[in-house]
């Protein structure tokens, strides 16, 4: 297939662009800044097979160019910050960038259009699991608030029978992660202290943003109609999550309960909701679909991470002997 991508020089898009060559596609990739395309392509791997075409989501007639004789198209591009002071320029990207690309994509014919959502569009969850059926919930903060807004577009083209799959990440993390994207930036500090939380209830629920890049390619079938999964990746409760990190990192830390009225005071109030009701994300049905047979294992995936933090200098080895 010849695949337009968004997101291309990002985190998760840099690690879909590689899965999408690997795979035998060519990418066709949306891109407001060619010099970080081939600094991407650098750090993956890529040599040939994607075309960087010089645009922006939120400009359709570049959107237009890029998905020129384009099979499907993989949207995973989006403005990620949670500043509020920023919620302007969010609501500017990602509701009309969503808009401007699954609508073009889709009026062109491609086949399957896949939006790379978020689990906080789903949050908090009806159920036991995270699942796709769960309604979308709009969040405070700017990320939260205007990825609710492209959550609704997308829902409404499928609503109207359009090839659309929604995949929902839970944390994403693994090497590579150029800008420290929010779990990134939570987990140095959070490995760089003496001490970990434990809560009453909640966890962390990560996915290997190599696991989800491949996974994403694993869906590019046409004629599969409209989906939604979610990619949950592996659920830790604090006291597994902190012995993962004792074994990873070789170091220990003293796990201290810490109740809700005490995080409240230094973590803000949506993130404390996450943290005490995330609950592990319903996987099969993405897990099946994409031909993954199961996500790998969760020391791996901390121990790659880590090590990569280490290497890059964003933690200092004191704090992870057994990945430096």
């Amino acid at each position: 297939m010849k695949v337009m991508l968004t997101g291309s020089t990002g985190f998760i898009g840099g690690h879909i662009m590689k899965a999408l060559i690997e795979a035998g596609h060519e990418v066709q990739a949306l891109v407001r800044d060619k010099v970080k395309l081939e600094s991407m392509k650098g750090i993956q791997g890529i040599e040939n097979g994607v075309i960087g075409i010089l645009g922006d989501i939120t400009d359709q007639s570049t959107v237009e160019e890029a998905l020129a004789d384009c099979d499907a198209c993989v949207h995973a591009a989006a403005f990620t910050s949670l500043d509020p002071n920023l919620m302007e320029q969010a609501l500017e990207v990602n509701g009309p960038g969503a808009e401007i690309v699954l609508g073009a994509a889709t009026s062109r014919g491609c086949d399957p259009v896949i939006h790379v959502s978020t689990m906080s569009v789903i949050f908090p969850p009806t159920g036991s699991k995270l699942s796709g059926d769960d309604p979308v919930h709009g969040g405070g903060n700017p990320y939260n608030a205007s990825k609710a807004i492209a959550e609704e577009y997308a829902r409404s083209l499928q609503d109207k029978g359009h090839p659309i799959s929604i995949i929902y990440p839970t944390g994403v993390t693994g090497p590579t992660d150029l800008g420290l994207n929010v779990l990134a930036a939570n987990l140095v500090p959070t490995l760089q202290s003496e001490i970990m939380m434990s809560l009453s209830s909640g966890g962390w629920c990560l996915v290997d943003v190599r696991d989800l890049a491949s996974g994403i390619v694993g869906l590019l079938h046409a004629e599969t109609g409209p989906k939604r999964y979610v990619a949950g990746g592996t659920f830790m409760d604090w006291q597994e999550f902190h012995a993962v990190v004792t074994e990873v990192t070789g170091r220990d830390r003293a796990l201290i309960p810490t109740p809700k009225e005490a995080l409240e005071q230094i973590v803000d109030a949506e993130a404390v909701e996450i943290m005490f009701g995330i609950v592990p994300g319903d996987d099969e049905p993405f897990l099946t679909a994409s031909g993954l047979s199961a996500w790998r294992p969760i020391e791996d995936t901390l121990k790659d991470t880590i090590t990569w933090l280490c290497d890059k200098q964003y933690l200092e080895a004191e704090w992870a002997p057994h990945c430096s």
